[in-house]
């Protein structure tokens, strides 16, 4: 999800005169910066410039979405146009995750590197919305999750100062996300019975006579 959000990118080449010669698009890997620099070294592995590798960082539990220690939660579905009676489908409640991404932009130009840079900077102030549903083993109808992708604010450029005459100088740069998810246990509660619906009237009243 987090590598179609931002993929589809396409720069652009120019000449001496800013006039567009070429248009490249962007690859996105899931893969550690470390491994596309040792594929880049391994000519029998070349991978051509400009390249996105995205890895996940750390796994963590989100303490500031814990909101009470309840196993899960009854929810009525199948409620019919008389509200008589509805069927409770059990949700266990899930355990809200942070999801750590590092994102390393590797390009041969800094042109390419600000192109790419401007891509997704814009979009993510504060942070992008990926939605997508509940598992279908926990829940019989369509419920829509929406995760936030917050992005970290800040990008660490690394130029070549130091290198050999025969290698080529790449332009890289590091940033990182957050995914704010959601983890499901297995359901191994299962629904409850239906769910009776009582009219009654109450009047509230200051008080009680005692006989």
């Amino acid at each position: 999800m987090f590598i179609s959000a931002f993929n589809q990118v396409v720069i652009s080449r120019y000449n001496k005169s800013r006039s567009v010669v070429d248009k490249i698009q962007v690859r996105y890997l899931y893969s550690p910066k470390q491994r596309i620099l040792h594929d880049l070294v391994n000519k029998s592995q070349h991978i051509t410039l400009p390249a996105v590798g995205v890895s996940i960082a750390n796994i963590a539990r989100d303490e500031t979405r814990v909101f009470n220690k309840l196993f899960g939660t009854y929810n009525q579905i199948g409620v019919d146009n008389k509200k008589i009676s509805a069927k409770a489908n059990f949700l266990p409640a899930p355990v809200p995750i942070n999801i750590g991404i590092n994102m390393s932009i590797i390009t041969k130009f800094q042109t390419d590197m600000d192109q790419i840079i401007s891509n997704f900077v814009p979009y993510n102030n504060p942070y992008v919305v990926i939605s997508w549903k509940v598992p279908t083993s926990m829940i019989s109808e369509v419920q829509e999750i929406r995760s936030e992708v917050l992005w970290s604010g800040d990008i660490s450029l690394t130029y070549p100062h130091d290198i050999q005459a025969n290698q080529p100088a790449r332009v890289t740069a590091d940033t990182s996300f957050t995914i704010k998810g959601w983890l499901f246990p297995d359901k191994t509660q299962s629904d409850g019975d239906n769910i009776l619906y009582i009219d009654s009237n109450f009047t509230p009243v200051t008080g009680f006579d005692y006989i």
